[in-house]
């Protein structure tokens, strides 16, 4: 009996005096962290890419970050790296090694900000956007124009224009004013 008090007596002590942060899932109103599990289908092709958050953690600095596998149909496998601070949603660049910003908690018309490397600028364009998509006519939406200001990504477009709706997530992308992906729903 005393080796269990001991025992939980340590885990207990070692937890308190740590720093590390540990991430529970969200509840972003558009970004969820920590449950999402989504398909989105690009358009006039086969290909497709799977976001799923998967139940491992990564820590950089002692901070954890809730882990996103994602899936394209070509075979390539990657993962992203995101946490909950106050609400807003941030995410670890492993090639930048630096964390940024991606959803705030509270968005508003006309909010911008720029990626901790200064490549990307971000603003939210509208609350009120209207979508439809091969699968779904969308409103309400959250629009988020992503802008390059470096160039530094020469196979991306200099602009993008993502749709989040409340409570699921992300439900789409456009690209020189085309839809690209879209969400898909079984």
């Amino acid at each position: 009996m005393k080796n269990i008090t001991l025992i939980v007596l340590l885990t207990v002590s070692m937890g308190c005096g740590s720093k590390r942060t540990v991430v529970e899932p969200s509840a972003n109103a558009y970004y969820p962290v920590g449950n999402y599990d989504a398909k989105f289908k690009y358009v006039d092709t086969d290909a497709y890419v799977i976001h799923k958050d998967i139940t491992k953690q990564i820590e950089w600095n002692q901070i954890a970050y809730s882990v996103r596998e994602i899936q394209y149909s070509w075979g390539k496998k990657v993962e992203m790296f995101y946490r909950l601070e106050d609400g807003n949603v941030l995410y670890y660049d492993v090639a930048s090694n630096t964390e940024s910003m991606i959803m705030p908690k509270d968005p508003k018309v006309g909010f911008k900000w720029v990626s901790t490397d200064k490549a990307w600028e971000y603003e939210i364009v509208q609350l009120d956007g209207e979508l439809e998509t091969p699968q779904r006519k969308y409103s309400n939406l959250l629009v988020m124009k992503a802008s390059q200001v470096t160039g530094r990504d020469l196979n991306k477009l200099s602009e993008y224009h993502n749709y989040y709706q409340k409570g699921i997530g992300k439900v789409a992308s456009m690209g020189d004013g085309m839809l690209m992906t879209f969400r898909l729903y079984q």
